[in-house]
Parts: structure tokens; C-alpha cells; sequence
């Protein structure tokens, strides 16, 4: 397995450099055609309404473009740069959505408010993430990652969205030296214990991967907060985890929970829902 088409969102914030550079590394690693979107709101209001580019944004859209067509060129790698014709808010969400789902990965960029109109909508992540069926990989707004996937730590929980994001991390898994699956367990859980089923060990085994396995209690507050630092200890250059999309009751925890690590896991983060 593979990645053969892999899209990077850019847009003028200070880290959009480290973010191409990172999706570079990973379509040479996998032999990807790389394609970039250039889609970032517009600060001119006017522009906005009339659903038209605005002076500002087309010179963003041009340096853009260079600086794609720049290290696309040094890399060696096939590849186009689009840029999207206005910046209107719901339609840059909407097209990145729609531009995700004919790709094998898109990859954004953590939200940085210091960036402000700089950057893409806040949206931008979590929504592609939820909507366009396709992982996601989210590069950290601060630090550079020219390594992804040598040292993988894998959230597991064993439902939908936790299969989901394994399956959709199995080239980088297979391509991993290290791979570790983390199970936290919150005090909430009081289940009976289960007959036993085919271990995820043994699944990984039959993909070449081999993984070390590690679980640990705490409270549910502090559940996602506790798996970003046990993915920290273990040196991880990539977390793999399901992404939920529900916030209301009964599952405020799981949503609420998946926004808090887009907005601050420290290390590039793979998604699927």
C-alpha cells in the first residue's frame, strides 16, 4: 500500500514553507504525485461579496504558486499548483473539502492565530477531517518535520473511527521502524470483560508491521492530554487516531476531544472519520 496522490493546503501564513516541505518528504517517500491548493480567506470585504479575488490575493495566490513551483522543481517530484478564485469563507472549506476526496492524503497545516488572515479559516481542519472521507495529515504550526512516520504512535480504541485511521495509516505503518499502539482507559469504563478477539498485534503482523502495544487508566477530562504525552515519551514523529465529529450529549467527550488535539498536538497528526 501507498500513497499515489498526495494534497497540500497552503495559503501565506509564516509556516506554510515548513508544511510544503514536510508533504515533499512524504510524495518522495512514497513516489506521490504532489498537488498543491492554494485557498486562504480574503481580507477584502468587497471582494468577498462580489466573489472575486481581491488585489491582495492574487499577489499571495503568485508567491504562492513560486514558491510551489520552486520546490517542486528541487525535489523532483510531479505536481501542480491550483489556486482557488476568491476567498469567501464557506467556499474555501467547501472546495477544500471537495479537492480532499480526490486525493490519497491531504496535507494541512495546525491552526495558528497568530497568522490571522494569513492563514485559512479555523474551520478548515477539523471540517476536511469530518467531511471529505479521506485522511488527513495536520502538520504542527510550530517546528519543522522533514521525518513523518519513522517512529508512529497509534491511538487505538478499537471502534469505527480508531479502524479507520488505521487502515488509512498503513503506508506509513509499513514504512515505520517503530510503531507503538496506545489504549488510554478512562475510570468511566466499567464494561464486562469481553470474549478474546483477534489481536491488533497480530493484524498489524500480517502487514509486515511489527508494534509494541501499551494501554493506561485516567480520568476522562484528561484523556486526550494523557495520549499526546504518552505519544511524546515514545519519541513519535506521528500520531495516528479516529476522529469524532459529535458534540452533544452523550458524546461531548470524543468530540470536544478530537478539536483539542488538532489545535495542539506537537507532532504532525493523521486523521480519519
Amino acid at each position: 500500500m501507498t500513497y499515489k496522490h498526495i494534497l497540500v493546503h497552503l495559503d501565506s501564513s509564516p509556516h506554510v514553507e515548513a508544511r510544503l516541505e514536510a508533504a515533499i518528504a512524504l510524495a518522495q517517500s512514497h513516489g506521490a504525485f504532489l498537488r498543491g491548493l492554494f485557498a486562504q480567506g480574503d481580507r477584502n470585504a468587497s471582494s468577498v461579496i462580489a466573489r472575486r479575488s481581491s488585489d491582495h490575493l492574487v499577489e499571495a495566490a503568485a508567491r504562492s504558486e513560486a514558491l510551489f513551483n520552486e520546490k517542486l522543481a528541487a525535489s523532483g517530484l510531479q505536481g501542480h499548483w491550483h489556486g482557488l478564485t476568491h476567498g469567501e469563507y464557506n467556499h474555501v472549506i467547501r472546495e477544500v473539502i471537495i479537492w480532499s476526496r480526490f486525493a490519497d492524503l491531504t496535507v494541512l497545516g495546525q491552526y495558528d492565530r497568530e497568522a490571522g488572515s494569513q492563514a485559512a479559516p479555523e474551520e478548515l481542519n477539523e471540517q476536511v477531517v469530518l467531511n471529505s472521507g479521506r485522511p488527513v495529515l495536520v502538520v504542527p504550526y510550530a517546528g519543522r518535520f522533514p521525518v513523518i512516520g519513522k517512529r508512529v504512535a497509534v491511538a487505538w480504541n478499537a471502534e469505527r473511527e480508531a479502524a479507520r485511521a488505521l487502515s488509512d495509516a498503513m503506508p506509513m505503518l509499513e514504512k515505520a521502524a517503530e510503531v507503538t499502539v496506545i489504549t488510554v482507559l478512562t475510570q468511566a469504563s466499567n464494561a464486562a470483560p469481553e470474549a478474546p478477539r483477534v489481536g491488533l498485534l497480530d493484524h498489524l503482523a500480517f502487514h509486515g508491521v511489527k508494534a509494541e502495544q501499551t494501554h493506561f487508566t485516567v480520568n476522562d477530562i484528561g484523556a486526550m492530554d494523557a495520549l499526546l504525552a504518552r505519544a511524546m515519551d515514545t519519541g513519535a514523529d506521528l500520531l495516528v487516531m479516529g476522529a469524532h465529529g459529535h458534540y452533544g450529549f452523550p458524546f461531548l467527550h470524543r468530540g470536544s476531544g478530537t478539536r483539542h488535539v488538532l489545535r495542539t498536538c506537537p507532532v504532525p497528526l493523521l486523521l480519519s472519520h
